[in-house]
């Protein structure tokens, strides 16, 4: 271990990627994580933390819209559904929400062009701050986004099922926001 001043620096693993908790399951039992604390025995560590494990929602006859999304959101903060093609954009979406000049910018951005990014932008931005907690939907700014022939040239609209296939989201998402970013630019300009 490094010592700077009175901080403590070890080197990472080369084979743990970053913000990854390794923790350890006895791989010679055969045993599975159990499900109830009680099964533990000892080891308190044989439990994933409840806040990394992967929450399975089960909806009910009439689909998620009548799915009480309170119950997994204890906050006021409303998120987006992932139910529509091209939801990868969901989490750039929310960065940009919580970017204040940005949100104000684009809250106050009005003009008459049937498909503007800006617009669609300040109204989902809007949608969200009335949320109270629910969950809102970013149709009307993919429908926008998808009528952009610069998007669909750099590969930037994708299905549903690519969306899932696809390894490389990062490198998707990156062109999205430069993309994004650049018409945002473009379109909240002052006209001459």
């Amino acid at each position: 271990m490094k010592m700077s001043q009175f901080v403590g620096h070890a080197p990472k693993p080369p084979y743990i990627l970053r913000n990854q908790l390794p923790y350890d399951l006895d791989k010679d039992s055969g045993k599975e994580v159990p499900e109830s604390p009680m099964m533990r025995e000892n080891n308190p560590l044989t439990l994933i933390p409840k806040q990394y494990r992967q929450v399975e929602i089960k909806y009910s006859k009439l689909g998620i819209e009548t799915f009480d999304f309170r119950h997994y959101n204890d906050t006021k903060f409303g998120g987006l559904e992932i139910h529509i093609p091209n939801a990868y954009c969901n989490s750039m979406l929310q960065v940009l929400y919580f970017l204040e000049p940005m949100r104000g910018a684009l809250l106050n951005h009005l003009c008459a062009k049937e498909f503007c990014l800006a617009c669609e932008l300040g109204f989902l931005f809007l949608m969200l701050d009335r949320s109270d907690g629910h969950s809102c939907q970013a149709k009307n700014f993919l429908r926008a986004f998808r009528t952009l022939r610069e998007a669909s040239g750099l590969g930037l609209l994708i299905s549903r099922e690519e969306e899932e296939q696809r390894a490389n989201l990062s490198k998707l998402i990156q062109n999205w926001n430069r993309f994004v970013l650049q018409q945002l630019n473009q379109e909240m300009q002052p006209i001459p």
